[in-house]
């Protein structure tokens, strides 16, 4: 699953790690290391003009749902295509959430340890989503694809988010895309071993904590898993 992210780094930074062509008009992110569901994130998706860049909702609202309706902040692949509350975004309605990198929490006898896992090479994540308009609320929310972990990731949790490559992720944002090609992208998300991960504070567990300190290892050796 994907419950917490990081998102710090300036717009052109994402928007130059999906297409270095790209040259998206200035907006102001507040960056976080610690973002969290009911909270707007920036959000990369395509319309007949080319690429946006726009700040959506986390927590999927569909249209004809009303505002207290529940607002999951994950879709999983194996059912979004075919479940009602996001099928209709499945196939008009899909997206990019960049980010530095997501935290799962690992449990164990006393506790659940937080981790944040990240690129290997640390380049900026390409998170697929949905996304949908909800005009009982006037806002544009959206949920974070997630499938299940693979290889070593499966130690931490056993879902992941379905993070793409650049290539895969502009093809993920095309209009019009065919349902074949859509589930095509969907199940190639990028695999375990070019993640890499490690143990960090329990402060990222309250998401009021703020930090850049938040991201980094726990042990003075910053070990890492990958």
């Amino acid at each position: 699953m994907c419950g917490r992210f990081a998102q710090s780094q300036p717009v052109i930074k994402y928007a130059k790690a999906l297409d270095p062509a790209w040259e998206p008009a200035p907006m102001e992110l507040k960056p976080t290391w610690n973002m969290a569901p009911s909270r707007q994130a920036l959000v990369f998706h395509d319309d007949e003009s080319g690429h946006l860049a726009e700040l959506f909702h986390w927590g999927f609202l569909p249209a004809w749902a009303e505002p207290k309706a529940q607002k999951p902040n994950n879709a999983r692949v194996e059912t979004a295509a075919t479940k009602p509350y996001f099928r209709k975004a499945w196939k008009s309605g899909r997206c990019l959430i960049p980010a530095d990198g997501w935290y799962e929490w690992k449990a164990s006898l006393k506790s659940k340890q937080p981790f944040f896992l990240h690129r290997a090479d640390d380049e900026p994540m390409l998170m697929a989503g949905l996304f949908e308009i909800n005009p009982h609320l006037n806002v544009t929310s959206f949920a974070v694809l997630t499938t299940e972990a693979d290889g070593a990731l499966r130690e931490v949790h056993d879902r992941k988010p379905v993070v793409l490559s650049a290539e895969t992720g502009l093809q993920w944002i095309k209009q019009n895309l065919s349902a074949d090609r859509i589930t095509e992208i969907a199940h190639t998300p990028l695999t375990a071993d070019q993640f890499a991960w490690h143990e960090v504070s329990t402060k990222v567990n309250n998401a009021r904590n703020e930090g850049a300190e938040l991201i980094l290892p726990t042990v003075l050796d910053g070990e890492s898993y990958q």
